[in-house]
């Protein structure tokens, strides 16, 4: 099989050869860093070309935003480019790009060659209807933009739904993309950052017309959250959603839970990365208590973000011929399930013997 029949099939809870063998996130740079200090060859070092060193399953992202040169940009990191309507208008002309002009013709071109290649996924990307409006507010301004200015976030919603919906005809009738995701970032280690009333209200409505719009071109629709997601997992769910990431193991999360609540939902992520730099008995028991999940058909197992600096390469090289392993394992369900000594009786913490 190759990448796209494979993780098509797996998805679909069809027969596989194995299971999809990908990172999903690029590289933090700091690793990357020492791993050219390692060794790593100098021509190596950025993320296409890492996924083929390490043998991966290439999987890249395409990402598209409604803003241009011509939006102002946040004076720092967290902070908003607006305050209220009389801001939004006046940014208005420099906001939504003609969706003809935001991929290049060569851009489609590469996309249409490594997809005939049959070892590379692609996917799409666009901001979610929490993480927009937050650019353009600024954290703390949107969360009280609620209240302050719900007509104001409405207004904006309805805008970038009929922007987006225009972006993926232009975009998915050129191209189909393996998967699509929303940057959404909802939710932190202890839960939504809102209510399900004020998700109800501003986001599920949007949620509902573009999913319907991407899935006419058969595309799986992702939300991209970190943290806590244990909640918001049926939200999406609700609004037509087929699955989310990365599943971060020090929010606490447990996929076997969601699989439960809903079945069918896919997941991607949810190995634990804090664990990789402990070397190959802690990553071993870490794909032994994901491997039952990963049986299930719906988690496409991958680090449950950028791996860290702390990971050496010779460490990375063992992660990557044990996740070969257990993703022929998806084949054998004969096979037991071993208990892990290494994790703590909650499964939430990698501990090493030497801590």
């Amino acid at each position: 099989m190759n990448a796209h029949e494979r993780f098509a099939a797996y998805l679909a809870g069809k027969p596989v050869d194995r299971a999809p063998v990908i990172e999903w996130a690029p590289w933090w740079h700091l690793t990357v860093q020492r791993w050219l200090g390692e060794g790593l060859p100098h021509e190596m070092a950025n993320t296409e070309a890492l996924q083929g060193y390490f043998g991966l399953d290439k999987c890249l992202q395409t990402s598209v935003v409604c803003r241009t040169a011509k939006t102002p940009h946040a004076a720092e990191y967290g902070s908003g480019i607006m305050k209220d309507e009389a801001d939004y208008e006046a940014l208005l002309p420099t906001l939504f790009p003609d969706p003809e002009r935001l991929l290049s013709d060569g851009h489609f071109d590469w996309l249409k060659q490594t997809h005939e290649r049959g070892d590379t996924l692609h996917f799409f990307t666009v901001e979610g209807f929490f993480w927009y409006p937050r650019e353009m507010f600024g954290i703390e301004d949107h969360l009280y933009s609620f209240y302050d200015h719900p007509e104001l976030l409405k207004r904006m919603a309805e805008d970038y739904t009929e922007w987006l919906i225009k972006v993926f005809h232009t975009v998915f009738s050129r191209h189909r993309f393996d998967f699509m995701s929303f940057a959404e970032d909802m939710s932190y280690n202890n839960g939504p950052m809102i209510s399900k009333a004020l998700f109800d209200e501003f986001l599920a409505p949007y949620y509902k017309r573009v999913i319907e719009v991407i899935h006419t071109y058969g595309i799986p629709v992702f939300i991209d959250s970190d943290g806590d997601i244990t909640e918001a997992v049926d939200w999406y769910a609700e609004v037509g959603a087929d699955g989310m990431f990365p599943l971060e193991r020090q929010a606490g999360v447990d996929v076997s839970t969601y699989l439960d609540k809903q079945p069918s939902m896919a997941f991607i992520g949810h190995f634990d990365k804090m664990c990789m730099k402990f070397g190959e008995e802690a990553m071993r028991w870490e794909f032994e208590r994901l491997l039952h999940s990963m049986r299930r058909g719906k988690l496409i197992a991958s680090c449950d973000h950028q791996t860290p600096p702390d990971v050496s390469i010779d460490n990375y090289r063992i992660y990557v011929k044990l996740f070969y392993e257990y993703a022929a394992k998806v084949t054998h369900a004969d096979e037991t399930v071993l208990p892990c000594p290494v994790f703590s009786g909650d499964g939430q913490a990698c501990n090493s013997k030497g801590d």
